[in-house]
């Protein structure tokens, strides 16, 4: 049994979900996890986390089918799969369900771009909320210095980043320079910065569950990449030496 609780979850990518956490004196497990989960299918069923030896049939059409989630025992990884159903509800239902209309449409054949970037967001996934557009052009263009040093102050006030892909957070237990999110951006009025955690992320949520369910998800290149521990505050060490390294901020290639 993993160790509870985990000291990572003083990370600041954690913040969302510490009352969850707290809540469990060790490892949940899957009547814990259900507990008290108000998520829904695209269908109207309740989400409940079960074995995932218990499946009876491909997991996504498990899920919009039944709305059972398969998940392992003890695992940081579908531990934290289902706290993002807890977290983002509307938008993994709606991920569920892209997943399960493109598998009936498709049955037999390759998974395509949208489904690959389905997959991208869902595990590695970052929401980035921005009122300044000047600060996504930083991000797009992998403007690294300008993102987290020149506008260090901006986090929290003009930019913020939540996470919502289960892997990010899991990669965060044991966080190396190198790690990198796919990004989905929401620009927000001023005001959002001001509104509870609850009320800024049932906002986001509500957003990018509507943009799934009209199709704007495409292609994984609509996900741009963010180098994560750039962020203040998510990484010890955030001197100069450290937003130099190239290999880890990469400037933006120019395809010719």
């Amino acid at each position: 049994m993993p160790a509870w609780p985990h000291p990572q979850f003083a990370h600041p990518a954690f913040a969302p979900l510490r009352a969850v956490l707290a809540s469990w004196a060790t490892f949940p497990d899957l009547a814990q996890l259900s507990a008290d989960v108000t998520a829904r299918t695209e269908r109207g069923l309740p989400v409940q986390f079960v074995p995932q030896d218990s499946l009876t049939r491909y997991y996504e059409a498990e899920v919009y089918e039944l709305g059972r989630v398969a998940t392992r025992a003890a695992n940081w990884h579908d531990l934290f799969n289902a706290l993002m159903w807890r977290t983002w509800p509307r938008s993994k239902a709606a991920l569920n369900a892209l997943h399960y209309t493109e598998l009936q449409r498709n049955p037999d054949g390759p998974r395509g771009p949208q489904r690959d970037a389905a997959t991208l967001f869902d595990e590695c996934g970052l929401v980035i909320a921005y009122s300044d557009p000047d600060l996504l052009d930083a991000l797009v263009g992998h403007q690294w210095h300008a993102l987290f040093r020149d506008h260090a102050n901006a986090w929290g006030t003009r930019i913020s980043a939540l996470c919502f892909g289960h892997a990010t957070l899991e990669s965060l237990l044991e966080p190396f320079a190198g790690l990198t999110a796919k990004c989905w951006p929401v620009q927000v009025e001023p005001a959002w910065f001001m509104r509870s955690p609850a009320q800024q992320i049932a906002e986001l949520d509500q957003h990018i569950a509507a943009a799934l369910a009209a199709g704007e998800l495409q292609r994984p290149r609509q996900l741009p990449p963010l180098p994560y521990l750039g962020i203040p505050g998510w990484w010890p060490q955030q001197d100069e030496a450290f937003y130099a390294d190239t290999q880890y901020f990469r400037p933006k290639r120019i395809i010719k």
